[in-house]
């Protein structure tokens, strides 16, 4: 009695000691891998945008009754990044692709296509599509107007610089600026006078608290000057910051 019991438990323990061993076989490295089809669509579900990009596993079984050979990958965003192995799948085997998502200033829904392409396959290419929730945040104000002017007022730019224009020519550019302060804050930018009927921009006025903005800025190009560079106050309620933006143009 006591050996058959002893000869189970050494069974039991070789079963619990095979599982064990299959498990360490698994993934270690926390990637999820999901199965899908190019009728489907893989999701990534709710996918935090502080915690940085996210990687996945598409496995994608081949269904022809031929190999397949992929050659190359399509992503048109730049958000989405693909890895895999051009290795040949055999009828029923899985393809496996590693994808990586940056939901960076990407928040809200979204959706993402893959192309595989091949050569000598029963198809040219399959389409595959990612698609979640990025749960967005407020980011520093610091991060996409690095420049602090003074005053709590922040921007993009230090300098504008149109480049070269001819005389008569408009070019225009885009800047960010920002509220960095914790009140209310009246905002303006001092055009020189004799700049203002060549540079046209809004002001910003009353902003609140860590509210954020972009601004137009056109520049005309004057008649008769080979360079152009000055200076704008920016000022917030009334008191002039420690930094100036400069403007910088040249005759084309």
């Amino acid at each position: 009695m006591t050996k058959g019991v002893l000869r189970m438990s050494k069974g039991v323990l070789s079963v619990a000691g095979a599982l064990v061993l299959l498990a360490s076989c698994g993934p270690k490295d926390g990637i999820r891998t999901i199965r899908t089809t190019t009728s489907t669509e893989a999701d990534l579900g709710k996918i935090k945008e502080i915690e940085g990009p996210v990687t996945v596993r598409l496995l994608v079984r081949n269904d022809y009754p031929d190999t397949l050979f992929p050659l190359r990958l399509y992503t048109p965003c730049s958000c989405t990044e693909v890895h895999f192995d051009r290795k040949p799948v055999a009828p029923g085997n899985d393809e496996m692709l590693e994808v990586t998502y940056n939901p960076a200033y990407r928040p809200g829904q979204m959706m993402e296509q893959i192309v595989v392409y091949y050569q000598n396959s029963p198809v040219k290419s399959r389409s595959l599509v990612i698609k979640g929730e990025v749960i967005g945040y407020k980011h520093p104000i610091q991060e996409d107007r690095p420049y602090a002017m003074g005053e709590g007022l922040y921007m993009s730019h230090k300098v504008l610089s149109f480049g070269s224009a001819a005389p008569g020519q408009t070019k225009d550019m885009f800047f960010r600026h920002g509220n960095g302060g914790s009140r209310k804050a009246d905002i303006t930018f001092d055009i020189p006078e004799q700049w203002q009927p060549y540079l046209r921009m809004r002001q910003p006025g009353l902003m609140k608290a860590d509210e954020r903005d972009t601004i137009h800025v056109k520049f005309t190009m004057p008649e008769g000057i080979d360079s152009v560079k000055f200076t704008i106050q920016p000022k917030v309620n009334g008191k002039p910051t420690e930094e100036k933006l400069t403007v910088l143009a040249v005759k084309k």
